[in-house]
């Protein structure tokens, strides 16, 4: 059985890089469940794989989407879209923040029996955050519960030292005070 190593990096961040072992004969669907769980991201996004050549071009789109005429990722077979040694593929997932990854075929050696595949290889460094945090309410420093104090007396303004009656009339205007 063969196995293919690839290289995985973030296309905007340095310093993050996976290596993933699977076999030939798994689907890209495996690759990509794989690829998230070894930076920690949902695997229930949609995320589409396209394959490249040397100058990292997009070209035909495999992915798990439903959409009509484009591969899947669970039918693909790695090996049938595998034509190069040192194969290209760019990978983009369709969440909050639309991640891209550079995905290359590394290298091609026998499966080892006693290793169970798809497998992380290699992990360096740490990947960044799936999801944008909110800082409102769930503050996590001095800093950000500042922001939060100060978005939280915004929402509310105090009308008691603005030296008007805070009730409002049947006409829905601020009654005035009586002298």
């Amino acid at each position: 059985m063969i196995v293919y190593r690839f290289k995985v990096t973030f296309e905007d961040v340095d310093d993050v890089e996976r290596m993933i072992d699977i076999r030939a004969n798994q689907t890209f669907r495996d690759l990509y469940h794989a690829i998230v769980e070894s930076i920690k991201f949902d695997p229930k996004i949609t995320a589409s794989f396209f394959m490249s050549g040397d100058n990292w071009r997009k070209g035909k789109e495999i992915t798990n989407a439903e959409v009509e005429d484009v591969a899947q990722m669970a039918e693909s077979k790695l090996n049938a879209h595998m034509n190069d040694p040192h194969q290209r593929m760019l990978l983009f997932t369709h969440d909050e923040l639309e991640w891209a990854f550079r995905v290359q075929l590394f290298k091609i050696e026998r499966a080892n029996a006693a290793l169970t595949y798809p497998l992380i290889a290699k992990s360096l460094g740490e990947a960044p955050k799936q999801k944008k945090i909110s800082v409102v309410g769930g503050a996590t420093n001095e800093f950000e519960e500042l922001v939060d104090d100060i978005i939280s007396e915004a929402e509310e303004p105090d009308v008691s030292d603005m030296g008007i009656d805070g009730d409002m009339d049947a006409s829905g205007s601020f009654g005035e005070e009586e002298e």
